[in-house]
């Protein structure tokens, strides 16, 4: 046995995102969407050690890309997010920034 699969929790968290609270990697703060991803989780119930499975539910895009592409469904959700910080937002990201 996996442990619980959070069916009901998942699915309800998939109906109450809406695309503009998801990120897609371009001009979003991951840390931003992930403190609306925290509140959705725990107004739907969901425990932390289900975040992994409700992970792509705050993705679009790029981000939603990347996480197929790097198959990070495989990784915890610690290094998921790290992963996303690290892609999008890391030192390529503020370096850019900086000489615009």
């Amino acid at each position: 046995m996996t442990g619980p699969l959070y069916t009901r929790e998942i699915t309800t968290i998939g109906k109450i995102y809406n695309d503009d609270q998801k990120y897609d990697g371009i001009g979003d703060s991951f840390d931003f969407k992930l403190s609306i991803f925290y509140d959705i989780c725990r107004r739907c119930g969901l425990l932390p050690d289900g975040y992994m499975i409700a992970f792509p539910n705050m993705l679009k895009g790029l981000a939603l890309s990347h996480y197929y592409s790097c198959n990070l469904s495989t990784k915890s959700f610690e290094m998921a997010c790290e992963s996303m910080r690290n892609f999008f937002e890391g030192p390529e990201y503020y370096r850019k920034n900086l000489t615009e």
